[in-house]
């Protein structure tokens, strides 16, 4: 049983990048970004209003009120140039073009304008650059915008709209295949008979496996049974990635390793100090990675998470392929009598301290329902059998943390 630090890392090290390929923006949200992205303009390109409001220049403002004639209308939208003379205001909408001349720009509110006369009424001073972003005072072209290695969210998309990339080079996404295990499991549709239970793990790790950025090429389901496992298998390894679910622990049907190995996969770890999910499997057969998940709902969900998922997102390229880490405060205590690190469900809160965690009582790593309450793991080391209320301790966000 080796520790999650050394079994992260071996994975890390095995996991490569795929390939960078090139997609239409409009596709790229969620994948990875392969290259460095320069700026080809200055943002803004001109100096930019940042208000609805008068382009003034501020010497004509120092006492106020003052009455000056409104000589233009600057809409957003129109070119730069105009100029401003001394003793003069222009009407003027946020993301317009400042007029030369012009040192600031008095918001609307503290102005009164009398459209029939054409003047308008400046109500307090300015000073110089009020209201006012100077060309190329959020980026100069030439400066990198976005670094290679980033995942493309909603906002980094309208940054590469901004500098004119139509098309994105992203990392390759993994295509994966997915193989549950277990006479006793049946598919969702199914009411189950004596000793059976519906297949949950292949709907959950297939949604983890798409929120990872990876392709979900094949699911299967297959009893307790070798060639069925071996053809499942031997499918499987015409991935990128092969997940299997359940069949890893000692017991007389638990048959993936065995199955594995004669396939060809090296194993490089059977075993990890995790609680939930200690049998874990993790090897290689050429450039197909292979994890072997705990049957246990929780388990494979778990050390999906802790595994898989930054696996999946180094073969994509990413910098950073862990869940958020932050501190937080306990609302209960929590215990650990497993000598393992352990990953507790929480529901993980921020008030104006900090974040605090609320323990949810857990009935181990078959209980589903709270796991799915959850929205963050509370963890304690190995050596650390129990953490008081009030204490703080590490917590990992959930996706459900992060997408609420």
């Amino acid at each position: 049983m080796i520790p999650v630090e050394q079994a992260l890392s071996t994975v890390l090290d095995h996991a490569s990048f795929l390939a960078a390929e090139s997609v239409p923006l409009e596709d790229a949200l969620h994948r990875v970004l392969a290259a460095d992205v320069a700026s080809d303009v200055d943002m803004p390109p001109f100096a930019r209003s940042a208000m609805d409001g008068f382009a003034v220049r501020d010497e004509d403002t120092r006492a106020t009120p003052v009455t000056l004639p409104v000589v233009a209308q600057v809409k957003a939208g129109a070119p730069p140039g105009l100029r401003l003379p001394p003793g003069s205001a222009a009407e003027i909408m946020t993301g317009a073009p400042v007029p030369e001349g012009a040192t600031a720009v008095q918001q609307v509110e503290k102005t009164r304008f009398e459209r029939q006369s054409g003047a308008v009424a400046i109500l307090e001073s300015v000073v110089p650059g009020q209201n006012v972003a100077p060309r190329g005072s959020e980026v100069r072209a030439g400066d990198v915008v976005l670094k290679a290695g980033e995942r493309l969210g909603p906002a980094r998309l309208g940054v590469l709209a901004a500098v004119g990339r139509s098309s994105v080079p992203v990392g390759r996404r993994p295509k994966v295949a997915l193989v549950v295990t277990g006479d006793e499991v049946v598919e969702a549709a199914s009411r189950p008979g004596p000793g059976q239970i519906r297949n949950s793990n292949g709907p959950a790790v297939a949604a983890q496996l798409r929120d990872a950025g990876a392709i979900l090429a094949k699911a299967t389901t297959v009893g307790d049974d070798e060639e069925a496992l071996a053809g499942a298998i031997d499918e499987g390894l015409r991935h990128d990635v092969l997940v299997l679910s359940g069949g890893v622990s000692k017991g007389v049907f638990d048959l993936v390793e065995g199955v594995l190995e004669r396939a060809g996969v090296e194993l490089l770890f059977t075993q990890v100090a995790i609680k939930p999910g200690a049998p874990l499997v993790f090897g290689r057969r050429g450039q197909t990675l292979v994890f072997g998940l705990p049957g246990n709902p929780v388990s494979a969900q778990v050390t999906f998470d802790l595994f898989v998922r930054p696996a999946l997102l180094r073969q994509q390229g990413a910098a950073d392929t862990a869940r958020p880490r932050v501190e937080a405060r306990l609302l209960r205590p929590v215990k650990n009598r497993s000598g393992r690190r352990a990953h507790h469900p929480a529901h993980l809160s921020f008030e104006p301290g900090g974040f605090v965690a609320a323990p949810l009582d857990s009935r181990g790593s078959a209980d589903l329902v709270v796991h799915a309450r959850a929205n963050a793991l509370v963890v304690l080391e190995a050596d650390r059998t129990e953490a008081a209320a009030g204490e703080t301790v590490p917590a990992l966000l959930l996706a459900s943390f992060l997408d609420a």
